[in-house]
């Protein structure tokens, strides 16, 4: 999302970033990554509670897992310290401001991640008054 955050902000839309570590944390997240949106924590996981999001070692470490890791490091991503719960999985979602949840992808494992040109279609659709979905 860092590297689409200019466009996705010329469309007028808000893109915040939810983490479950503590403040300290998401501050060294944003300047080590330059982070340029709203990173928001919430240590207690409440959002992702809310949202429905898996949490535990089985549901994030499975085979498919491991792939992830794999292309993640031929792409020059690395891991680097776990902050926060590293057995919780993410996910993204589109909201309105009407509060209509119009996109919403659960992470199944680690690295399973949205789809940019997925989540791209959905604000094109949004920002040009169709319905997304």
């Amino acid at each position: 999302m860092r590297d689409r955050y200019e466009e996705i902000k010329g469309k007028g839309v808000r893109l915040v970033v939810i983490g479950n570590g503590q403040p300290w944390q998401a501050k060294a997240f944003r300047e080590d990554e330059h982070i340029p949106f709203e990173l928001w924590v919430d240590p207690e996981m409440k959002a992702y509670g809310a949202a429905g999001l898996r949490r535990g070692l089985t549901k994030t470490l499975s085979m498919r897992s491991f792939g992830h890791a794999w292309r993640a490091m031929r792409g020059g991503f690395r891991q680097t310290a776990v902050q926060g719960d590293p057995w919780q999985l993410g996910g993204a979602f589109v909201i309105t401001p009407a509060g209509e949840t119009v996109y919403e992808q659960v992470s199944r494992e680690a690295g399973d991640h949205a789809s940019i040109p997925d989540l791209m279609e959905v604000l094109d659709h949004l920002v040009g008054g169709h319905p997304a979905g």
